[in-house]
Parts: structure tokens; sequence; C-alpha cells
């Protein structure tokens, strides 16, 4: 099991090869916020930005990897929705919400530099987060 998620994480990381790209996090931003509707690729292209070749080809992957799924087809198109029966999407909602909160309070303060125990407490959160990717 191991080897498995060593070879899934690879030398990059899980992170990197599920946000390969800003249009990634930019769907997966769309999604957080409007998470209670199914959106066609179409309409997430018009209200990202990003074109349509672009949403189409992200997509797959998301499915994939569980963070949206396919609700229903209208005709010939799809429509897509945010897993939220999928925990990861839960911790990602969080993330995403703390960064907003620290983005907001970078602007109304300039940040200290890291004293020496914030040094250390960031060694042990990357020791913790190190350990449980191998022990899953």
């Amino acid at each position: 099991m191991e080897q498995r998620i060593a070879e899934i994480n690879d030398e990059f990381g899980v992170l990197s090869r599920i946000f390969s790209s800003r249009a990634v996090a930019q769907i997966l931003d769309f999604f957080l916020d409007h998470k209670e509707f199914d959106y066609s690729a179409n309409e997430i292209a018009k209200k990202t930005g990003l074109s349509f070749r672009t949403i189409f080809r992200e997509i797959p992957d998301l499915e994939y990897r569980q963070l949206i799924f396919n609700t229903r087809k209208i005709g010939k198109v799809n429509m897509y929705r945010l897993n939220l029966d999928l925990e990861a999407v839960g911790y990602l909602e969080k993330f995403s919400l703390e960064m907003s909160q620290i983005a907001l309070g970078e602007t109304k303060r300039v940040k200290p530099p890291l004293a020496e125990n914030d040094g250390q407490l960031v060694e042990e959160m990357d020791s913790f987060s190190d350990n449980i990717m191998h022990n899953s």
C-alpha cells in the first residue's frame, strides 16, 4: 500500500497532480462557490472565463479524482457537480476559506517574520504530514 501511495505522489506530490494547472484551481474555486447546483462545461467556461476547450480537457481528471461527478445529461450535455460526499472536498473547502481569510488579513497588516518556535512547528507539521501519507 505504501509503495502505491509513493507511486501516486511521485517526485512532485499528489497536490501537483491534482492542481496541474491554474485552470484546475479556477474550476474548483467555481464549484466551491457554487456547490448547490450542477453545471455544464459551457456554463463553467462562461463563469470562470476559461475556454470551453480547457474545461473539457480538465473535467475528466477531476471526475477521475472524484472531486466532481456527472449528475445527469440534458440532451447531449453532461452536467457536473462538486462531490460533497468526498471528505477531501470538505477539507479543500476549509483550506480555501482559511487561505482567503489569511489573504484578507495580509492586506490589512504586515506579516511578522517567523519566530524560532514557529519554524519548529512547521517542521513538526511536515513530519506529521509525511507520517500520514506513509501510514495510509
